[in-house]
């Protein structure tokens, strides 16, 4: 059992990329990205393209995530624009939008057929017994746990993140006040799909894979965020763990094997039902 803990902890890690990336957007900007995991795919299928044109692997990665961050820019430049004004449901409604769009632009422009990516990192591994943990393992709960405290602090301590609380609280009283709304925005747009990308260029080579089939990972990213309601990003981290690990143990029960796609439906339905429970028992009585 522990081999499937340990083998869960890649596609945990790529899930709390994802769940930062969209907790940060909806924490600073009140918007529910649902085009997150798509502008990621996108992202990262550049850098493959790059790698199989003959860029050094490392060289492509990097291609892939600028490419996420230039598209994550596109799309907040068109809901900075246009969609700035409306209320978060329009707003995350558009984004719904914009994921079926990239979803048949990407389809279209890099096909159907499932492709295999390479490995980011070289394949050495520390062994604990009858179990070895990998590189990607390692780099990849580095990342996650980096990314999760490098924006944490950011959105705390920093001049940036003091501004984008007043953004997210009060965005037209922060206009008046001279602080540069539209810029902020965009810049947590290109950085939401700075991460997607990279989540996405790290869980490729683990699984065979297509746009669209990537592009569904939006089901569990979601999942993992709500861990943290949205708000708390390391809640978001270790869900996002949490879930990877419970879809790796699920492949060895026999009883639930067959439906583990089903089981972020199944956690965000939990978790729902949890966070609700104050309201809904207040009511009963």
């Amino acid at each position: 059992m522990l081999s499937f803990v340990i083998a869960g902890l890649i596609p945990g890690c790529a899930y709390a990329l994802l769940a930062i990336s969209i907790t940060v957007t909806y924490r600073t900007l009140g918007v529910l990205n649902f085009s997150q995991t798509a502008i990621g795919v996108f992202g990262a299928y550049v850098g493959l393209e790059a790698a199989q044109a003959g860029l050094p692997q490392p060289f492509a990665a990097l291609v892939g995530l600028a490419s996420g961050g230039v598209i994550g820019l596109l799309v907040g430049i068109l809901m900075v624009r246009w969609f700035n004004e409306a209320n978060s449901q329009t707003r995350s409604a558009v984004t719904i939008v914009l994921m079926l769009g990239i979803f048949a632009f990407g389809a279209r422009l890099f096909g159907r057929s499932p492709r295999a990516a390479p490995q980011l990192f070289p394949d050495w591994s520390i062994q604990f017994g009858d179990v070895s943990i990998n590189l990607n393992t390692i780099i990849g709960l580095v990342t996650a746990f980096g990314v999760a405290a490098g924006v944490t602090a950011a959105l705390k301590w920093t001049r940036i993140g003091i501004c984008l609380s007043a953004v997210a609280e009060r965005p037209k009283a922060a206009d008046l006040l001279g602080i540069p709304v539209g810029k902020l925005s965009l810049s947590v747009w290109g950085l939401s799909g700075i991460i997607a990308a990279g989540a996405i260029t790290f869980i490729m080579p683990t699984r065979p894979n297509n746009f669209v089939v990537l592009g569904l990972l939006l089901l569990p990213a979601l999942a993992a965020s709500l861990f943290g309601l949205f708000r708390q990003i390391y809640l978001a981290v270790v869900g996002g763990i949490i879930l990877g690990i419970v879809e790796s143990c699920a492949t060895n029960l026999d009883v639930i094997a067959p439906y583990r796609a089903a089981l972020p439906f199944v956690i965000v339905l939990v978790i729902l039902l949890w966070s609700q429970r104050r309201e809904v028992w207040d009511a009963a009585r």
